[in-house]
């Protein structure tokens, strides 16, 4: 299914990203290296065991995680997933009742109370599915936020590239965005911003394909609307024929009158 368009507000100080539209199918790759245990802050009693300190279900060991998000990261959207990774068993078991209910409240409000990375946790993630498939993560490296960012990029201009390519036509290949042009676009992505790949153009003769960014702000109910030019901050760019991406920012400044 493609994008129609990709949602981001990062928050670099509690280094948290509310994000739509961005798939995790390469998580696996871009983490190198996946949590050992996570625990599971809303999950039913059928799926993974129960942790009598905490009341959570937990999944325990790198390969029923790993199983466990790739049966439900990105294939069952109608699911509510919420979950924070930890390093031991005997350290979880340290957390205090208050700690516990920071962590009900994590669940609950989808934000933190203090430090959203727990020392007796030694957690890099907080992993918090929302109401019409936002999410909000907490990265404790936000270097893996770009490498998420700039692999949904490359894959929804790719499936908007070829979705009316004919069966015998050869599938035009996307060179991955680099994390450099990603990193440039940090400070939009602060304001909370719209890739919008319905109002994508794309220049048969010269081979360009142009992404608009609009701000959207917190107003995640426009989200779905058709933006104007006064919502742009700028507008990425795909060189099919040098594979080449490019930004330019909107000149957002009006003209001194004479």
């Amino acid at each position: 299914m493609i994008s129609d368009y990709i949602y981001v507000h990062l928050d670099g100080v509690t280094n948290s990203v509310l994000s739509k539209g961005i798939t995790f199918k390469s998580y696996d790759e871009i983490i190198k290296k996946v949590p050992e245990n996570i625990l599971l802050l809303n999950a039913s009693k059928d799926i993974g065991e129960f942790d009598p300190h905490t009341g959570f279900q937990m999944i325990r060991g790198i390969e029923k995680v790993r199983n466990y998000l790739e049966m439900n990261i990105d294939k069952n959207s109608g699911r509510n997933l919420k979950w924070i990774d930890f390093e031991s068993i005997e350290l979880l078991r340290q957390l205090t009742p208050v700690e516990v209910s920071e962590l009900l409240y994590l669940s609950h409000a989808h934000t933190h109370l203090h430090s959203p990375f727990y020392y007796k946790l030694q957690n890099n993630f907080i992993y918090l599915s929302m109401t019409d498939n936002f999410k909000k993560i907490y990265f404790r490296y936000l270097e893996q936020f770009y490498w998420f960012l700039s692999d949904s990029l490359t894959r929804s201009l790719t499936l908007k590239c070829n979705e009316k390519k004919k069966f015998y036509q050869k599938e035009t290949e996307i060179k991955p965005i680099p994390k450099e042009l990603i990193k440039e676009l940090i400070p939009f992505l602060r304001e909370g911003v719209l890739f919008s790949f319905t109002q994508m153009q794309e220049h048969k003769h010269q081979q360009i394909c142009e992404i608009p960014i609009f701000l959207v702000e917190d107003r995640l109910r426009d989200v779905n609307q058709i933006f104007s030019k006064k919502d742009l901050l700028g507008t990425v760019y795909y060189d099919k024929n040098n594979s080449e991406w490019s930004f330019i920012e909107e000149n957002l400044l009006q003209p001194l009158e004479e």
